[in-house]
């Protein structure tokens, strides 16, 4: 009896980190949802960015209220939601760094430090990826969880395709603008992004089952 006490605590000595980051993101992606020019619009939310960021504060909100429960397991569905929310905005993360920050009005530091962008483009991705990380732990054996993963972007990117198509939507991104460029452009950029989700999706992936802080598998 005694040693299940203390295993308990032991457990919930190991949730105190991931709980109090989990619950800063969803406070700090309330306010970047806040502050954000044109919430009220339908464009806005046709940014990868700001779905991407709306995935990880219902992720986390689930993550939190999950480890309130007494046996701490993490199930496989929310395994790979929260696996999917982080690679989604560690996607948003190096694509501003990388490929955005060349063209945007304002360069990198408009990007990263503008209004609800110093949210949803840097705050809140490198809190997710350092929970993910270094105070979550995940049973991805399956060579198929990398590409589960890649569904948001998937999903995302055939709508916004389809949108722009029938010219609904413009954009938001150039490499969306299928009636602009020639179609083998189009599936250029898409093979690239989805390249580097994937790179992303294994580095992660590593990276958890590696530098984890919490030693035993929090599922069953």
């Amino acid at each position: 009896m005694k040693n299940m006490k203390n295993q308990n605590k032991t457990e919930s000595k190991k949730h105190i980190i991931p709980t109090v980051i989990n619950v800063l993101i969803i406070i700090l992606e309330i306010i970047g949802f806040y502050v954000a020019e044109g919430t009220l619009d339908i464009r806005y939310m046709a940014y990868y960015t700001r779905n991407s960021n709306l995935i990880l504060l219902v992720t986390s909100l689930i993550y939190v209220i999950w480890l309130t429960k007494e046996d701490k397991e993490t199930p496989k569905w929310l395994q790979t939601l929260r696996y999917m929310s982080v690679v989604s905005v560690a996607l948003t993360l190096i694509v501003v760094l990388t490929i955005l920050s060349w063209s945007a009005p304002g360069g990198l530091r408009h990007l990263l430090f503008h209004r609800a962008m110093f949210y949803q483009h840097l705050v809140c991705p490198v809190l997710a990826i350092i929970s993910f990380i270094f105070f979550e732990k995940y049973d991805f054996s399956s060579k198929k969880d990398a590409l589960r993963s890649l569904y948001f972007t998937l999903v995302y990117a055939a709508i916004m395709i389809i949108l722009n198509f029938i010219k609904v939507v413009k954009g938001p991104y150039p490499f969306l603008m299928v009636r602009k460029q020639p179609i083998f452009i189009s599936l250029l950029w898409l093979l690239v992004i989805f390249a580097l989700a994937y790179i992303v999706a294994i580095i992660l992936k590593y990276l958890n089952a590696k530098y984890s802080l919490i030693n035993e598998k929090q599922l069953k």
